[in-house]
């Protein structure tokens, strides 16, 4: 997936419901750790369960009639399911409460039979030792809380830091599995129940993938990839009809998971040792590999991985196993000793540990840039100022505290208090020395360097001029790293030529192609080391004789690819150190860092000359557009000479800057006066060009065809036709009014029919014409000519469908009959103030919704 945002709505999905599930799960935890810890609050259990069945019975409880085998149903009638209910029912008691207790008893010794019997106890307070109250601390701590907690905060942030990574996904997965071996005793048909089944018997495929993929593919895996599915076929059946069994029992839908129970129950045991072999393939594959992987790096943190991993798990393990081969369901604490059962679980809290000191310490993956820079000013800058606040507070507090206490006299409070005020001051003035201190201490392998790496990192992000970036980069590189010679090559055609050079007495003439081997590997996001002959340092040589003798040029000993999108963009060359010591994993860590931002500032810079120059042609067109405007209004009417008998305007707003609308009132011989309105197809230049022939077409033919206008509207389609493609078109009407007569005389080529508004009220629709002009062939058309005798207080008002068509923001339309509506309410205006009333009550509709198409109205009224 291109996009890595879309992959956070499923991380952020799953971080919220393992979130809530983890609440449910600490919360009666915690309300039992609290009452541990306040044993005055604390009621001791008055017997030991093994499974649901009492074994050791206390005074009290014998002495209320509790036996050794009854079974434990519910307390205070409350039924129990299992051992979290239990801790919750138990969580609710207090010191001297009467419990009740719901057992279940054979009514004969030999009998299947059971009855149900209510036992009041008393509830007795816990009395232990400091052992025996951190003993039982320890457990629900470091097991229960800890490690759920811990697995899940590294995973996720791991698959937030590296979302496009799938091992970032696997070991999300693999320690939401290990953080589900805590919440086991959930009962079936809850939340925890229904995330803690499925994640935990998933586990082994998780593992199996992080043994085969972590840190570099298993080789054996290479050859013969088909081997690992004979193992994650079955486990991933197994984990998807656990899925749909649990999510069948929460929603309570029997029909789903009985059958899915009914057929996996028989295959329990299956599923248990397909889990455990590949728990065993994981170690077996971090085995393998720590010991046959060409990278040393990667071979000393597998080992340490192995090790860690080991420990924790392996104790677990052999005690699952003893359980499946007696075929016991026990409890840890019930199949060994409670020391071991506490040590394999406590122990288990070392798997998220050792992953996280593998991946961020020890850098397995690409996320330990981003925590070092992070704990660097978190420890280096804020992590000082924090213990200043922290050693003031606290001098200011217990100042307070003696200045109350009466035991403490006026000397040893005064002294105290200086001393204490000594101390705020003298740790300011070593704050500086102490951050220093710190980051040599805490991050090492060279920190000056580092820093200053760090630094340019972040500088680089905000440069948008590519030289002066080139040379930053160049120039810090060299200073942190005393590197003599630096040069950066940039893409120029098919090769890259060097743009910067720093450290070369005369510029360096080199051309590396990009289509070679060598540009090949750097474009897969790997670097290139050199010895001092110019050949490489791996099995695996990529750079040619050629290349070999323009890198001596540059005296080359490493190159690192400038990516972007997975595009190489351009190198970074260095030259040996003047400490001749090699660049270590720190520093080429460090220098893709590098070199990823400088790959995202060039391309920055890149966008900003290209909107820098799309900036540019915008405003030459925004000028062209002005002047195509200006053009435009020229060419509507510009004064409107008085006719007599007549009121009348016009008006046209463009939705763009230029619009396809058209009128025109025309002074005719013989006392005829002109008017048009069209609306061009489309909007814009094209439409505005179509609208100024259409002008010229109309204005050169009216006094050739006299009253004719049938044949001057079919002259006019022909010559419109000719001129324009073929998806142009204009509806148009054009009238002729004899002032003397008051005959008007008109042809509708397409056009919205002009309203006709008769002083008593009648409606006339002008539609008598043909089809649109310039569409079709002068030999297809032919057009009807209408006419009507006007009167003293008649309005004719013509608009193109932008008035018609104004939508609001709900898309609904204001229509013409709202139109003739408004235009009815306003016959008694002027003609001017009709049109500006009619679009003032168009835009009231629309209510602020864009305008989709240009607005035109004339508007003729018969005094």
């Amino acid at each position: 997936m291109k996009n890595s945002k879309l992959l956070y709505l499923p991380l952020l999905l799953l971080l919220f419901i393992s979130a809530v599930v983890f609440v449910q799960h600490a919360a009666p935890l915690m309300t039992g750790l609290g009452r541990l810890i306040d044993q005055s609050r604390s009621v001791r259990f008055p017997f030991e369960l093994r499974n649901g069945e009492i074994a050791d019975v206390l005074p009290e409880a014998s002495a209320s009639g509790i036996r050794v085998h009854d079974r434990l149903r519910a307390i205070n009638g409350h039924q129990l399911t299992d051992d979290q209910s239990i801790l919750r029912e138990m969580s609710k008691l207090n010191v001297g409460d009467n419990v009740i207790y719901t057992i279940e008893r054979p009514v004969e010794q030999q009998s299947t039979e059971f009855q149900s019997i209510d036992v009041p106890v008393r509830g007795i307070a816990i009395s232990m030792s400091i052992g025996q109250t951190a003993r039982d601390l320890s457990t629900p701590i470091l097991f229960l809380l800890c490690l759920p907690a811990i697995s899940m905060l590294l995973g996720f942030y791991v698959a937030f830091v590296r979302p496009r990574d799938p091992q970032a996904w696997i070991l999300l997965f693999l320690l939401l599995g290990i953080a589900s071996i805590a919440l086991e005793g959930a009962p079936e048909g809850t939340l925890i129940k229904t995330y803690q089944s499925p994640v935990l018997n998933s586990i082994g495929i998780w593992m199996v993938l992080f043994g085969v993929y972590f840190p570099e593919r298993l080789p054996l895996d290479r050859r013969y990839p088909f081997i690992k599915w004979l193992l994650l076929v079955p486990l991933i059946l197994f984990s998807a009809f656990d899925l749909i069994e649990q999510v069948g029992r929460f929603m309570s839908w029997p029909a789903v998971w009985r059958p899915v129970d009914n057929l996996t129950s028989p295959f329990d045991n299956v599923s248990t040792i397909l889990s455990m072999i590949a728990i065993s393939t994981f170690f077996a594959c971090l085995a393998i590999k720590s010991a046959t992987l060409e990278n040393r790096d990667s071979r000393r943190r597998l080992r340490i991985l192995y090790a860690g991993t080991s420990v924790a798990m392996v104790p677990a393990l052999i005690i699952v196993i003893y359980r499946v081969i007696s075929g016991r369901t026990d409890g840890f604490f019930q199949l060994v000793p409670s020391w071991l059962a506490i040590y394999a679980l406590v122990s288990m809290l070392l798997f998220p540990l050792t992953i996280a000191y593998v991946i961020i310490v020890q850098r397995a993956m690409d996320v330990s840039v981003v925590v070092r820079q992070g704990l660097q000013y978190a420890l280096a800058k804020n992590g000082v100022l924090a213990i200043q606040i922290l050693l003031s507070f606290s001098v200011i507090l217990i100042a307070f505290s003696l200045v109350s206490e009466s035991s403490a006299n006026r000397p040893q409070k005064i002294t105290f208090i200086a001393v204490g005020v000594t101390l705020v001051f003298v740790f300011r003035l070593l704050a500086g020395k102490i951050r220093v201190w710190m980051d040599k201490k805490f991050f090492r392998e060279a920190y000056d360097a580092e820093q200053i790496l760090s630094d340019l990192s972040d500088d680089v992000r905000t440069m948008v001029e590519t030289k002066p970036l080139l040379e930053t980069v160049a120039s810090k590189i060299s200073e942190s790293l005393h590197v003599p010679q630096v040069a950066l090559l940039v893409r120029n055609g098919a090769n890259f030529v060097p743009a910067y050079a720093l450290g070369f007495d005369t510029p360096p003439v080199v051309s590396l192609s990009e289509d070679s081997s060598s540009m090949r590997k750097l474009r897969s996001n790997r670097h290139i080391v050199l010895y001092d002959d110019m050949t490489e340092v791996t099995s695996l040589p990529v750079v040619t004789l050629n290349e070999r003798e323009q890198l001596a040029e540059l005296n080359t000993q490493m190159l690192l690819p400038i990516s972007v999108k997975n595009e190489l963009s351009g190198i970074i060359s260095l030259s040996p150190k003047k400490s001749e010591e090699p660049y270590t994993t720190s520093d080429i860590r460090l220098l893709k860092s590098v070199a990823t931002q400088t790959g995202f500032a060039m391309e920055n810079s890149r966008l900003t000359a290209a909107v820098a120059s799309e900036a540019a042609q915008k405003e030459r067109l925004n000028t062209e557009l002005d002047i195509a405007r200006e053009v435009q209004e020229r060419l509507f009417p510009q004064e409107l000479p008085p006719v007599q008998g007549l009121d009348y305007w016009g008006a046209c707003r463009p939705a763009l800057g230029v619009g396809g609308d058209y009128y025109d009132f025309l002074e005719l011989p013989n006392g005829k006066f002109g008017l048009a309105i069209g609306d061009i197809s489309g909007k814009g230049i094209g439409a505005s060009l179509m609208m100024a022939s259409l002008q010229a077409s109309l204005r050169g033919q009216t006094i050739h065809y006299g009253d004719d206008l049938a044949a001057l509207m079919k002259q006019i389609n022909g010559l419109l036709y000719e001129v324009s493609t073929t998806n142009r078109y204009a509806t148009f009407f054009y009238a002729q009014y004899d002032i003397v007569s008051k005959k008007l005389s008109y042809v509708n080529a397409g056009h919205n029919p002009p309203f006709l508004i008769r002083k008593s009220g009648e409606v006339v629709m002008l539609e008598d014409g043909g089809p649109v002009v310039g569409m079709l062939p002068p030999m297809l058309v032919s057009y009807s000519q209408g006419e009507i005798q006007l009167e003293s207080g008649d309005l004719l008002v013509g608009y193109t469908d932008g008035i018609s068509e104004s939508m609001n923001a709900d898309e609904e339309e204001w229509g013409e009959d709202k139109t003739l509506e408004c235009l009815l309410s306003v016959t008694g205006l002027a003609a001017r103030d009709i049109v500006t009333q009619v679009v003032k009550n168009a835009d009231a509709f629309a209510n602020g919704a864009k305008q989709h198409d240009d607005m035109t109205m004339i508007v003729v009224k018969v005094i």
